[in-house]
């Protein structure tokens, strides 16, 4: 009975300490050295005669457990896009918390090009380490179609660029063995040779600041290597059918296996099909998908 009643309360004491651990626990912040805001100014300046887009700034009230996995019981996304001729959706999304605080966790850019168009999606998602996860950049050029898109095609000379990006930070690729394509195998049909997928290294502030700046001098070239291929680029009206229907195929297939789209649902509720579907991408699926 002793034993019992000794076992009994180690229970109760492990179950109070992880109470009163759960109950404190904040994730902690990290510095990004400027360079979100560098890449919002940098973004903006590209798209500074473009048409602005009715977005909306999201806030979302946060329940446990996300409450402790973003730090607060608010975040908000304080979202912008764009339109021209040639792009139907420029979004940028940031998560803030909390809500106007300054204080962001990622940096992404999502470029969807009008249908009439043979390019490909420009996309990054740029983001701090998390509770139990690193941090991560992805950045890629998706193609939705690529028994019609080409890649040298489209890029033309501004290849060598992308190519310089890629080379810029070439010792922060993620490899296989830390997980490299792991949660993202459905878009492999999608992904690029010029694929970045980098981890942020730990510990040494020195270390993550050059892992930061390099990564957005990477962005950067591949950016203006994107947006100047985009820019000589001939429509094709004919295509703009075949092209709609294989990029709500890759939509479709985010809507239903990505992670954080996943995660997405259950914190934004009612509101994501609005954040997600038409503000981020103008892309218009089933929901029931």
């Amino acid at each position: 009975m002793k034993i019992l009643k000794a076992v009994g309360i180690i229970i109760a004491l492990l179950v109070l300490v992880v109470g009163i651990f759960i109950a404190t626990f904040k994730p902690p912040k990290y510095d990004d050295f400027g360079v979100y805001n560098d890449l919002k100014k940098f973004t903006l300046e590209q798209f500074a005669g473009a048409r602005a887009r009715p977005v909306q700034t999201f806030t979302v009230n946060l329940s446990f457990p996300y409450s402790k996995i973003f730090g607060d019981s608010m975040l908000s996304i304080p979202m912008k896009s764009f339109e021209t001729d040639r792009i139907a959706a420029a979004s940028i999304s940031q998560f803030e918390v909390p809500p106007g605080s300054g204080y962001f966790r990622d940096y992404t850019l999502n470029i969807r090009p009008g249908y009439a168009f043979k390019a490909p999606v420009f996309h990054i998602d740029f983001m701090k380490p998390s509770p139990g996860v690193p941090g991560l950049c992805s950045m890629d050029i998706f193609n939705v179609d690529t028994e019609t898109i080409n890649y040298e095609k489209f890029f033309g000379p501004e290849i060598e660029n992308v190519k310089k990006a890629m080379a810029l930070v070439a010792k922060y690729q993620r490899t296989v063995e830390q997980g490299r394509g792991k949660i993202t195998k459905y878009l492999d049909p999608y992904k690029s040779p010029y694929r970045i997928e980098l981890q942020e290294p730990k510990g040494d502030e020195a270390a993550r600041k050059a892992y930061y700046q390099a990564a957005g001098e990477a962005f950067k070239i591949m950016l203006s290597a994107y947006l100047k291929s985009l820019a000589v680029l001939s429509p094709d009206p004919a295509y703009a059918g075949r092209h709609e229907q294989k990029m709500k195929e890759m939509v479709t297939a985010l809507y239903k296996n990505d992670v954080a789209i996943n995660l997405g649902k259950k914190i934004f509720k009612d509101q994501f099909n609005a954040f997600w579907m038409d503000s981020f991408w103008n892309v218009q699926i089933p929901a029931s998908e």
